[in-house]
């Protein structure tokens, strides 16, 4: 087996997982603080079905989350042509539609892992910080957070994770594009069905390494969240 079969396209390919892995999660985690909190904390009417429509990536073909993301941003729909007037911006065909839509995907578990970092705080912890005159903020900052550390990295590497190993919704938005949009899943899937097995490996190594990684790194701080 020749693992020196690295060209300008497989380099560009794990760069790009790399990225997009790092990114999604980096950009999932105030989104995942926010939503996690209101779920393990909050109380309203509509919350199940507020909390099954921001889990629903984990279920939907990721194709779908693809399709409806293409719908809601392609140059024809309405968000998608005010975005890219307004300020050159665009997801389709180009890398920031793979970011997005490892964000879209991945953002669920953080969500998920904050929600359950947060339900497993002793709410006695705020109520003795606020008797002792820290504001809200202060509190949850300096008591909360801390608490929460665990299900904080817990959920950021299972997101890139996550991220590493999408497909679907990518190559519906981004497209699968050699040095463009072609990230690690896609560009074993092109190899694939070119028949250029031999040439597949290394992209494998590094999807298993960076997956196993991210997935033996979250659930060692789930564990002792």
């Amino acid at each position: 087996m020749d693992f020196n079969l690295f060209n300008s396209d497989t380099w560009f390919a794990v760069g790009l997982s790399l990225v997009c892995g790092l990114l999604s999660a980096i950009i999932s985690v105030p989104w995942g603080v926010f939503w996690g909190w209101i779920f393990a904390r909050t109380h309203f009417k509509g919350k199940v079905i507020l909390q099954t429509l921001l889990y629903l990536p984990l279920v939907l073909p990721p194709v779908l989350t693809g399709y409806f993301l293409l719908l809601l941003l392609g140059r024809n729909a309405a968000l998608g042509k005010w975005l890219f007037e307004l300020f050159h911006l665009s997801f389709v065909l180009n890398w920031k539609g793979a970011l997005l839509a490892s964000v879209v995907v991945g953002s669920p578990f953080m969500i998920e892992a904050m929600r359950q970092a947060f339900a497993n705080i002793d709410e006695r912890y705020e109520m003795i910080s606020r008797s002792l005159g820290a504001d809200t903020w202060r509190s949850f900052f300096t008591i909360i957070m801390p608490l929460a550390r665990g299900g904080l990295i817990a959920g950021f590497f299972l997101v890139f994770a996550r991220s590493v190993g999408e497909f679907g919704a990518t190559i519906i938005l981004a497209g699968n594009i050699p040095g463009q949009t072609q990230t690690i899943p896609l560009a074993i899937f092109s190899k694939v069905y070119a028949g250029e097995e031999s040439t597949v490996w290394p992209l494998i190594v590094f999807a298993v390494i960076f997956s196993y990684a991210g997935l033996a790194i979250s659930n060692h701080y789930h564990r002792h969240n």
